[in-house]
């Protein structure tokens, strides 16, 4: 699937939800506003981090079909139902893993969020379906699943680049329908990645088997 096929998806998926997107975005931007009230620098850029997780989950669902139309539930959708525990243990070790990556050199740091970029979503499915998972679990997935698609999810990232920066003329209004456009398509990627590892997956089953009946 090329990176226009999966922004056409995400577009399809947006038709007649751009507007939903669009005020789920603003209110999480609102909260994130007046969160420095903390005035601990650290723990304001922690809770927006892990807020900013409802954007993604909240688009994940609408790829899914299983889109909440209330936009305030939707900006919280990384905590509706079970999901809460495992988003947060998954997103926190993915947090504390690539910062010590990070330490060691920038570049290095980078590749493992890529490399880590689908433990969440992994978490979330896990948890909607009532499948036992742990953090460490979702991320090992994820290393897997990505091996040989990161500079691929990389490049798909680069590629929203000029809506980003023509949204900065607009007073950063434009994000507001930027940003649910990008996450709808890294949760088409993610859909799209996970098929290309089940398949990758089940050649290698089926692989070993031939092998098997070969040597017998």
């Amino acid at each position: 699937m090329t990176r226009a096929d999966l922004k056409a998806a995400a577009k399809e998926k947006l038709r007649g939800n751009w507007g939903w997107g669009a005020l789920v975005t603003l209110i999480f931007c609102v909260i994130c506003t007046f969160l420095p009230v903390f005035r601990v620098r650290i723990v304001v850029s922690l809770i927006a981090a892990f807020l900013s997780l409802g954007l993604l989950s909240a688009t994940y669902d609408l790829v899914n079909d299983k889109k909440t139309d209330n936009v305030f539930m939707a900006t919280f959708s990384q905590i509706k139902g079970q999901r809460s525990g495992l988003i947060f243990s998954t997103w926190i070790l993915s947090f504390i893993f690539q910062t010590l990556w990070t330490f060691l050199l920038v570049v290095p740091g980078i590749i493992k969020g890529i490399a880590y970029s689908q433990a969440i979503y992994i978490a979330q499915d896990a948890a909607d379906d009532g499948k036992t998972m742990t953090a460490t679990e979702a991320i090992t997935l994820s290393r897997k699943v990505m091996d040989g698609h990161k500079w691929e999810l990389f490049v798909l990232c680069l590629s929203f680049l000029g809506w980003e920066i023509l949204s900065l003329f607009t007073l950063f209004i434009g994000f507001l329908w930027v940003i649910p456009y990008m996450q709808t398509t890294l949760a088409e990627y993610h859909k799209y990645v996970m098929d290309e590892y089940s398949k990758q997956q089940g050649q290698t089953s089926t692989d070993g088997q031939q092998t098997t009946s070969f040597n017998v």
